[in-house]
């Protein structure tokens, strides 16, 4: 019984050393995934700017919120909030 996992060992251990050897010599194919293409970038249109913090983000994952009337886009709550208390307090 010894005999038969010494000899299993051994051919699985050829057969690892034998695929490496097979692909560094590019016959065997490689691991790594196919390229892919990048996303395309959004368009300027969608990108706007949070007139809280400043920072730039996607409209459609911002969040609206209505000051004086006029509908804002805020990249988060806190931006939000924090502009909120600002013009309360001006």
């Amino acid at each position: 019984m010894p005999r038969i996992l010494f000899y299993i060992s051994l051919m699985v251990l050829g057969y690892f050393l034998i695929k490496k050897l097979l692909k560094s010599l590019s016959l065997f194919g490689s691991d790594s995934p196919p390229e892919r293409k990048p996303a395309a970038p959004p368009s300027q249109a969608d990108m706007i700017r949070d007139p809280q913090c400043g920072r730039y983000f996607m409209k459609e994952q911002g969040i609206k919120g209505v000051v004086d009337g006029k509908v804002i886009h805020f990249c988060s709550e806190q931006c939000y909030d924090q502009y909120r208390e600002r013009k309360i307090r001006e």
